[in-house]
C-alpha cells in the first residue's frame, strides 16, 4: 500500500486469518474497515488496533445477505471517501461427502464463499479508487479436494476463477484483483481438525517446511498484493502451504 491511510476493508475479519490482515494492515497506517456477523468479536478485534495506535471501525454485516452490500459500502464510503483495498476473506463451510450434503448445505456454503463474494465486491469496486487492489481467499482445497470437504472445494475453485473474471473485468477501472489459496493453517475455522492428533501429523509429515501454517504466514502476501510493489500483478492465485499441493503432486 501506498499513500495516506488507506481505506482497507476487510471481511471475515473477527478471527484467524481476517484478524491478522486487519491488525497487520492497520499497523502500516490504513484505516481498516473489519466486516463480519459477529459484533462482539469484531469489537475485540477493533479494540486491539485503537490499543497500538491504528485506526479500525466495524460494520457488522452477513455476506449472504446480499441485498445489503450497497448499503454497507456506501456507509463506509460516506465516512471514509474512496475505498483503497479489499480482502476477501469471509467464508464458511459445511462438512459432509457430496453423497450427504443438503440444499441448506449448498445455500449456506455457495451464498457466503461465492454469491456473497461476488456482489459485495461488485459494490465495493464502484466505490473504489483507481489503482485499487482485491485480494480474494481461496484454498489450496481448489485444486487439492480432501474428502468430506467437496462442497467447500468447489466453492473455492470458484473464488479461483471469479478472481481472473474480475482481473479481466476490472482492468478497466485500474483495479486488480488477485488470489491467495492458503494451505493447512490453524485457526479458529478449523480447529476441530487440529485436535486430531492424526491429521496434524500427517499434514506435517506431508509438508515439505515441516509445520502447520499460521495466520501470520499468509498475510506478508496479502499486504504485497495490495501494495504497489504488485502493481503488474492480477488474475493470479498465489499458493501459501509450506510446499505441500507440489509434494503431493510429485512423491517420491
Amino acid at each position: 500500500m501506498s499513500g495516506a491511510a488507506p481505506v482497507v476493508v476487510v471481511t471475515g475479519a473477527s478471527r484467524g486469518i481476517g484478524r491478522a490482515v486487519a491488525q497487520a494492515l492497520a499497523r502500516e497506517g490504513a484505516w481498516v474497515w473489519a466486516i463480519a456477523r459477529d459484533e462482539r468479536a469484531l469489537a475485540e478485534v477493533v479494540t486491539a488496533i485503537r490499543d497500538e495506535g491504528g485506526r479500525a471501525d466495524l460494520m457488522v454485516y452477513d455476506l449472504s445477505n446480499t441485498g445489503e452490500a450497497s448499503r454497507v459500502v456506501e456507509e463506509i464510503v460516506g465516512r471514509a471517501g474512496l475505498i483503497d483495498g479489499l480482502v476477501n476473506n469471509a467464508g464458511t463451510t459445511r462438512r459432509g461427502t457430496l453423497t450427504t450434503i443438503t440444499p441448506d448445505d449448498y445455500e449456506a456454503v455457495m451464498g457466503v464463499n461465492v454469491k456473497g463474494l461476488l456482489f459485495f465486491t461488485q459494490a465495493v469496486v464502484a466505490s473504489m479508487a483507481a489503482g485499487g487492489a482485491i485480494v480474494n481467499l481461496a484454498s489450496l482445497n481448489a485444486f487439492d479436494v480432501l474428502k468430506g470437504a467437496g462442497l467447500y472445494a468447489a466453492s473455492k475453485a470458484a473464488v479461483v476463477q471469479l478472481t481472473r473474471a474480475m482481473a479481466i473485468d476490472f482492468a478497466d477501472r485500474a483495479v486488480r484483483v488477485n488470489a491467495v489459496a492458503p494451505g493447512f493453517i490453524q485457526t479458529d475455522f478449523n480447529a476441530a481438525l487440529w485436535a486430531r492428533q492424526e491429521l496434524s501429523a500427517w499434514v506435517t509429515e506431508n509438508t515439505p517446511l515441516g509445520r502447520l501454517g499460521q495466520p501470520d504466514d499468509v498475510v506478508g502476501v496479502i499486504r504485497f498484493l495490495l501494495g504497489a510493489d504488485s502493481r503488474f500483478i492480477t488474475g493470479a492465485v498465489h499458493v501459501v502451504d509450506g510446499g505441500f499441493l507440489p509434494a503431493r503432486m510429485w512423491p517420491l
